[in-house]
């Protein structure tokens, strides 16, 4: 019996090294024909870069962005067109209220309205009084008095149309005195120029140019809530009113009216003084806002963009002018630039940055 336990024990021993010299011959098996530095190329593969990426170069912001992520928020570009221009006069302007033109026409058709009575009125009364004088002079049956009483209704009719037309011709000139003569001249008229200012289509502004400025008021000029709404306004006249806030000569303009052109909005007023200079003009479509300033995005390589500061002191049509930071070597984003903007706020916000320098 103790030889049969001693021989089963010596067998499984036996049997537990043969499977695992099998195993050991399979695994070698299993790994012939591997490349064994596949292992490290592995690890030391490069990560796949993100992208988009931001870094800082001379204090402006690089952004680096992948063709497939630049079709992705439909980036344009476009080059910059050299161009002359005349330097930018900015002057305060205010957005008027027509409500004042608007009573003044009221009151004058009124008044207009009631002298054409009188006239209508005195045309009965003379007839009326010349009837009774043909009466009387001929010794029929009318009496002095009532000759008396049509003469007396006539003169009285006469003395209230002199009255009323001295009270129109007042208001003439008091609106004159308050809007100068070609406005007045539309109110009093009723000029299709009236109706469109009483009608909301256009508004009027008041422009005052400062004393000790040797330049003349333009026949146009841009009118702009900065940053938001642009217009070009067109010379009325002389206007005889002063804005409190500055000493100057003010005048009139008038312009499409805007959403943002309310009564008593204050905007900046645009127009070329001086000789011209050349630089380019970075479009409208080009320019984000960021910090209270104005940016465009310069593409300065293929995958890389260069947000950079500019000017928007000489606003011109579709635009800006500048003189400084931009050229026509420059090509800049046209289409897309809020959206590479809110890209490089992403990035900053998750740490998204390069080295600075």
């Amino acid at each position: 019996m103790k030889t049969n336990r001693k021989f089963r024990k010596t067998s499984s021993i036996c049997l537990l090294i043969a499977t695992l010299a099998a195993l050991t011959f399979l695994g070698a098996c299993q790994n012939t024909g591997k490349d064994p530095d596949d292992e490290d190329r592995v690890r030391t593969a490069p990560a796949t870069p993100p992208p988009a990426q931001i870094s800082f170069e001379n204090g402006e912001v690089i952004l680096t962005m992948d063709e497939q992520a630049q079709k992705r928020v439909g980036i344009e570009v476009g080059a910059l067109t050299g161009t002359s221009n005349r330097p930018q006069a900015d002057v305060p302007a205010t957005v008027l209220s027509a409500q004042e033109l608007a009573s003044f026409r009221n009151g004058y058709v009124a008044a207009a309205s009631q002298i054409e009575k009188n006239r209508v009125d005195i045309e009965v009364a003379r007839k009326q009084y010349n009837r009774a004088k043909s009466l009387f002079d001929s010794e029929q049956n009318i009496s002095a008095k009532t000759l008396e009483s049509a003469e007396g209704n006539l003169r009285a009719l006469e003395t209230q149309e002199r009255a009323a037309e001295q009270q129109l011709s007042l208001q003439g000139s008091m609106a004159e005195q308050q809007w100068g003569g070609v406005v007045a001249k539309w109110a009093m008229d009723g000029s299709p120029e009236l109706d469109r200012i009483l009608g909301m289509h256009e508004v009027l502004i008041q422009v005052t140019l400062p004393f000790g400025q040797s330049y003349t008021a333009p026949k146009t000029i841009l009118v702009e809530v900065p940053g938001r709404t642009r217009a070009e306004a067109t010379l009325i006249s002389a206007f005889p009113r002063v804005d409190p806030r500055i000493q100057g000569r003010s005048f009139l303009y008038s312009a499409p009216a805007q959403p943002d052109f309310t009564p008593g909005v204050n905007l900046v007023s645009h127009f070329a003084v001086g000789n011209s200079t050349h630089g380019v003009v970075v479009p409208a479509s080009a320019v984000v806002w960021s910090e209270g300033k104005a940016w465009a995005y310069l593409q300065t390589g293929a995958r890389q963009f260069s947000r950079r500061e500019l000017a928007t002191d000489s606003p011109v049509d579709g635009g800006y002018f500048v003189t400084a930071g931009f050229s026509t070597a420059n090509k800049v984003v046209t289409k897309g630039a809020q959206s590479l903007l809110s890209e490089e706020a992403v990035l900053e916000g998750y740490g998204g940055g390069g080295d600075e320098n």
